[in-house]
């Protein structure tokens, strides 16, 4: 009798721990986030959001569940859907445990998700080309009737445009794009001049306006919408959680310097310097140059027109992403071969570890055996990361180009800003700024043309 009762006793304590393995009654999100020792957290691929740069996972919504994992003490595993469709369909299912984007809050997504009290309030901004002088053609969305706007066709900006052509009484003159492009890319079709007008979220315009001057976006064609990021319906303990890190990164500046970092800090370091000093002379740090390059077995006026490129020859220069010295080297990567930040500045220190980071690199391409379409690689590798290079190869390989020539892996390495091909199953590196990428390639070796052709001495 007694072990009769000892059984029924131990058996209810034996179904209550394997439920709350199995995340039973009482097991939380929160509580698998810190018995694993992992935060699964998904975002969008974007300017805004996430991006590799340089081999280094960056961006706005990043950096800040990067911080909220270290609040926790957990690692961070991170991924990235192509929409937020996508994103909420993948925390409904269970497989990751938080959405660190922005997502617009409505009615029917507040019957299935718990959102985060930090909200941010966004609306959909004009963007179009400045005049010289800074003018702008449209100061006010009426002075769209009769104008043509482009956007991706069955977006939310195509939505909004179609009800704004009404609310007007008609005459916009909507251009839809296929879904090969995205905002982005339209703005940079503005900037360039290619397109008059297209609309976008006013943080993703924020973004892209410190690498465009030359566009306009104060005109609102939306009301303001509240968008937060997200978690499942029943995981009050983690929100809570998201809630607190908040407060703190609002409280401890870490959320303002961000927001500056992302939206506001201006990402050219400025072209005051002359490219070369005198026929016989590029730089102060030529020796240095000529030193260097022997070891990665390069033309020294190579080298120099990476260094103008990275820094206009200042050794002080310090990028908006971190990176420091004359060859903008990244403190981690600095790290890996034995320099700290504080040696960053030592021109000396600059040139020789970007030499024998460029040598690693060469090293991985060396099974393209024209040496100077390697170097092509090897220099969008120094600028975007090998990561990016590889999915760029291994797009040309699909469709059919030659992968060991720049030509044709330069187009895809332009095409990764798109989703049709950031998302294409081949890419492992998501989302890149290729346009940056391609013109780096191109100034270096163009330059490297002209000290070439007139600094005569070796």
């Amino acid at each position: 009798m007694k072990r009769r009762y000892f059984i029924w006793l131990i058996v209810p304590l034996l179904l209550s721990c394997l439920m709350k393995e199995d995340k039973g009654v009482g097991y939380s999100d929160l509580d698998r986030i810190l018995d694993t020792g992992v935060l699964r957290a998904i975002t969008l691929s974007r300017s805004t959001s996430y991006f590799d740069y340089r081999g280094e996972d960056m961006g706005f919504e990043y950096e800040l569940v990067k911080g909220f994992a270290d609040y926790l003490g957990v690692e961070l595993q991170v991924s990235s859907a192509q929409n937020v469709t996508q994103m909420i369909e993948k925390l409904e299912v269970g497989e990751v445990d938080l959405i660190a984007y922005p997502v617009t809050i409505t009615p029917e997504r507040k019957e299935k998700l718990l959102f985060a009290y930090h909200e941010n309030i966004t609306n959909q901004v004009l963007v179009q080309k400045k005049g010289r002088r800074g003018e702008v053609e449209v100061k006010d969305v009426a002075d769209l009737i009769g104008k043509e706007v482009a956007v991706v066709e069955n977006t939310k900006y195509a939505h909004r445009l179609n009800n704004l052509d009404r609310e007007l009484g008609g005459g916009i003159i909507i251009d839809t794009f296929s879904i090969s492009e995205n905002e982005e890319t339209l703005i940079e079709k503005v900037s360039m001049g290619e397109i008059p007008f297209t609309v976008a979220d006013n943080n993703v315009a924020k973004v892209n306006q410190t690498y465009y001057n030359n566009i306009d976006i104060s005109v609102p064609i939306s009301f303001s919408q509240r968008t937060a990021w997200a978690v499942r319906k029943d995981e009050k303990d983690l929100i809570l959680k998201v809630d607190e890190w908040f407060d703190k990164c609002m409280s401890d500046y870490t959320y303002v310097y961000l927001y500056h970092k992302y939206f506001e800090h201006k990402k050219d370091i400025g072209k005051g310097c002359p490219i070369y000093l005198n026929s016989k002379r590029i730089s102060a740090f030529d020796e240095l140059f000529k030193k260097y390059a022997k070891k990665i077995g390069w033309d020294w006026r190579l080298l120099a027109s990476v260094a103008y490129q990275e820094s206009r020859f200042n050794p002080k220069a310090k990028s908006w992403v971190g990176a420091r010295g004359l060859m903008q080297l990244m403190p981690s990567t600095a790290s890996r071969y034995g320099a700290d930040v504080s040696s960053l500045e030592s021109p000396e220190v600059s040139v020789r570890v970007a030499t024998e980071y460029l040598k690693r690199v060469e090293n991985i391409f060396s099974y393209i055996e024209d040496k100077n379409e390697r170097k092509k690689f090897v220099l969008a590798s120094y600028n975007a990361g090998v990561g990016h290079v590889r999915d760029a190869i291994a797009l040309a390989e699909k469709h059919g180009k030659n992968p060991e020539k720049w030509n044709d892996v330069k187009t895809f390495v332009l095409m990764k800003a798109k989703p049709e091909f950031f998302n294409d199953p081949v890419v492992r590196h998501g989302y890149l700024r290729g346009e940056e990428v391609y013109n780096f390639v191109e100034e270096i070796m163009i330059r490297y043309q002209e000290y070439k052709d007139v600094i005569k001495v070796g």
